[in-house]
């Protein structure tokens, strides 16, 4: 007997920034209500908070399929509101950026895995991402068309073998949603654009390929000046030097904890539910978007410890603190309460 698969489907959001006809992505898992956000626009960032919270997501990811010319990314902005970790392809070399994902790694994502695919040729650091059947291409495959091969290190022989090579063999079946689409498209499959693509669709020989993507003779975008900075920033003005996310856990807390100095604090910053239940001995709550109110408490110590459940809000809290100047502060980023009672180590409730 063949049990049928009763895995809910994985939801899909199409959003749209009618002034860059940039299409964003927000992905959710029905499940765990767990979700990611693909190339999210800084202009609409109040709608993708709105919805956001609306649909009572847990945000795990920001990610980025390429530094954009055309718009700036909220993902800074979305990072600080959501605790939502920025994932870029690993070779953007974006600092400020919390995953930087390599060709072949997934991201989990309740009963999903997001599987990046490094495909550089429209810029040097594209990746594509592939989940359930879908793949988000960002510029490097559009709707019978690709992204242009002539600024941030792009080459027309690399994006035809990143399509050709990486791509098209995903499956003809497999559905596209690529960044942006002029008119009107909301989405294609690979088998389509196999066949029908402008530019390599019908077994384009390469060369043809390369001479027509040398010739294209097209102006740059009108905002390259502006996004491209503020894009390898993540959107907001950040001082990279700044963001340093110490490599600790649970285990070293527990270090930190058994000899903790007078001019030491651990902090908590679950809510007061979640701290009553169970907390690390002599931390002290103070819930997650309030940590503003108390940069007085943290600087009357050296040294502050900041945990939650997984790392994420956690995470959140310390770049907050951290861009208004507080470099005292040591973020538990990897792992948080759960892991400390699995450990059996002492706990408050």
């Amino acid at each position: 007997m063949t049990i049928p698969n009763t895995r809910p489907s994985l939801m899909v959001k199409q959003l749209y920034d009618r002034e860059s006809c940039t299409y964003s992505y927000l992905l959710v898992d029905a499940e765990s209500q767990e979700g990611a956000i693909i190339d999210p626009v800084r202009e609409l960032f109040d709608r993708d908070i709105e919805i956001i919270n609306e649909l009572g997501i847990e945000l795990l990811y920001s990610i980025e399929t390429h530094a954009h010319a055309d718009h700036v990314t909220s993902a800074g902005k979305i990072r600080q509101t959501t605790g939502a970790r920025i994932v870029f392809g690993e070779a953007s070399g974006i600092q400020a950026i919390d995953i930087s994902i390599k060709d072949g790694e997934e991201l989990a994502l309740g009963n999903y895995k997001i599987k990046a695919i490094a495909t550089p040729g429209h810029t040097a650091a594209c990746t594509s991402y592939f989940v359930d059947g879908m793949v988000f291409t960002g510029d490097t495959l559009l709707i019978r068309g690709c992204g242009r091969t002539d600024f941030q290190g792009g080459d027309p022989a690399v994006l035809y073998d990143s399509i050709t090579d990486k791509l098209f063999p995903l499956g003809d079946e497999v559905r596209v949603y690529p960044a942006h689409d002029y008119n009107g498209r909301i989405s294609s499959t690979i088998g389509e654009e196999k066949r029908w693509n402008s530019r390599l669709g019908g077994n384009r020989p390469k060369q043809e390929f390369i001479d027509l993507m040398n010739n294209l003779n097209l102006d740059l975008p009108k905002k390259i000046n502006e996004a491209v900075p503020a894009n390898m920033s993540v959107g907001i003005n950040f001082d990279p030097n700044r963001y340093l996310l110490h490599d600790f856990d649970m285990n070293n807390l527990h270090d930190v904890w058994q000899s903790l100095p007078e001019q030491s604090l651990i902090v908590d910053n679950r809510t007061p539910e979640e701290y009553a239940k169970a907390h690390v001995p002599g931390s002290r709550n103070i819930p997650f978007g309030t940590e503003n109110e108390h940069i007085d408490l943290f600087n009357q110590y050296q040294q502050v410890y900041v945990y939650c459940r997984s790392g994420r809000r956690a995470q959140t809290a310390f770049t907050n603190l951290n861009m208004q100047g507080l470099d005292h502060l040591v973020c538990i980023s990897h792992s948080g309460m759960p892991n400390w009672i699995d450990a059996g180590y002492p706990v408050e409730t």
